[in-house]
């Protein structure tokens, strides 16, 4: 998770855009780990840049959380969207780590 003001930032996507490839860069699959885009300050936002991150995220296939701590708005919204995310991920592992004690069992 990359929690960055972006307030005074002149291009937001282009910044989002260097942080994912220094994930790629790092290895290990970290730009494959799932994603949840994340707008903050939204009660002082620029329209224009919010607009154009959301256009981003469509086109990624990523969805987006318009949040501000000081109004609250969208912060339940993202609360549940994380605790999905983990869900999933826990059922992913789990089921690997089943799969894999079946491979074991049979001897493969």
């Amino acid at each position: 998770m990359d929690v960055s003001d972006s307030s005074g930032r002149a291009d937001v996507v282009k910044d989002i855009d260097v942080i994912r490839g220094e994930l790629a860069s790092f290895g290990a699959g970290l730009e494959k780990k799932p994603t949840l885009m994340v707008a903050s300050k939204i009660d002082v936002a620029n329209p224009e840049k919010l607009k154009k991150l959301k256009q981003w995220a469509t086109r990624k296939k990523l969805k987006l959380y318009p949040i501000s701590a000081v109004t609250g708005e969208g912060i339940e919204k993202l609360k549940f969207a994380m605790a999905e995310e983990v869900e999933k991920v826990r059922k992913a592992l789990a089921g690997a780590q089943e799969d894999e004690t079946k491979v074991s069992r049979s001897g493969a």
